[in-house]
C-alpha cells in the first residue's frame, strides 16, 4: 500500500509521492548532501554566538594587541579563529554525511526497501526526485521506528510537501503497528523543528555535541505516540 504513488492536491506543481527504485540513488544521494551542507552556517552561526566564541575572541584580541600592537595583526588573527571554527562546523556535517552515505544510504534498496517494516520514499515532479523520506524500525525497541533522510529541494519548499511526506511516514507506521515513532534534529533547525511540532512530535531530549575544540551544540529528539 505505502508504495503506490500518492498525488498531491495542491495549486502548485503536480507532486507524486511513491517507493524508492533503484535508478532514483544517485539523485537521492545528491539531495541528502546538499540538504546537509546547508546547515553548515546555521551551526556555524550557533556556535558564533556562544559565550565561548565571545571569550576566545576576546583572549585573541588582547594577546595580539598585547605582543604585537597591530590592528591589522589582530583582525587577522580574529578572522583565522573564524575561519577554523566554520571549518569545525563543516566537518562536523561532512561526518555526518559520510557515516550516513556508508551505512543505511550506500544501499538503500537492502536497507529500507526489502525489510517489510522499513521503507523509504521519494517526492517526484517532471521525474525529477524533489523530496525524501524513510522509516527505519529501531533495532532496540520494534515497537518504535526512527523518520529519517527528510529533505525537500530549495525551489519547492513552503508547498506542503515536508506535511505530505511526514503525514506518508506516520501512515506507514500505523499500519506496520508501530506505537512510536521518533526523530532527531538540530537545536538550529528551526524550519524542520516547527514542522514536527506542528504534525504532533514532542521534543523529549537535548543532547550535547560535542566538536574536536570542546565547542557544544545540542542534538533535538523528538517523539510522536501513535
Amino acid at each position: 500500500m505505502s508504495s503506490v504513488p500518492k498525488t498531491v492536491p495542491q495549486s502548485g506543481p503536480k507532486v507524486i509521492f511513491r517507493g524508492f527504485r533503484e535508478a532514483d540513488k544517485p539523485r537521492v544521494k545528491d539531495l541528502f548532501w546538499c540538504g546537509m551542507t546547508e546547515h553548515v552556517p546555521k551551526l556555524f552561526k550557533t556556535l558564533l554566538f556562544r559565550r565561548t566564541t565571545f571569550s576566545i575572541l576576546m583572549i585573541i584580541v588582547f594577546l595580539s594587541w598585547w605582543f604585537y600592537k597591530s590592528v591589522i595583526f589582530t583582525v587577522c588573527s580574529c578572522l583565522v579563529a573564524l575561519l577554523l571554527l566554520y571549518i569545525q562546523s563543516y566537518g562536523a556535517k561532512i561526518n555526518y554525511i559520510t557515516c550516513r552515505l556508508n551505512t543505511d544510504l550506500k544501499n538503500i534498496k537492502k536497507t529500507y526497501m526489502d525489510e517489510r517494516r522499513n521503507h523509504f520514499w521519494v517526492a517526484e515532479h517532471n521525474r525529477t526526485v524533489i523530496g525524501t523520506v524513510c522509516i527505519r524500525e529501531d533495532e532496540k525497541d520494534p515497537t518504535s521506528a526512527q523518520l529519517l533522510t527528510m529533505s525537500v529541494d530549495k525551489g519547492y519548499r513552503r508547498l506542503g510537501i515536508g506535511n505530505k511526506l511526514v503525514d506518508i511516514v506516520t501512515d506507514f507506521a500505523i499500519q506496520n503497528n508501530y506505537s512510536r515513532v521518533f526523530l532527531e534534529t538540530r537545536e538550529f533547525m528551526y524550519s524542520a523543528r516547527r514542522l514536527y511540532e506542528t504534525k504532533g512530535f514532542r521534543l523529549f531530549a537535548l543532547t550535547e555535541n560535542r566538536l574536536l575544540s570542546g565547542y557544544i551544540f545540542y542534538r533535538a529528539e523528538y517523539s510522536l505516540k501513535l
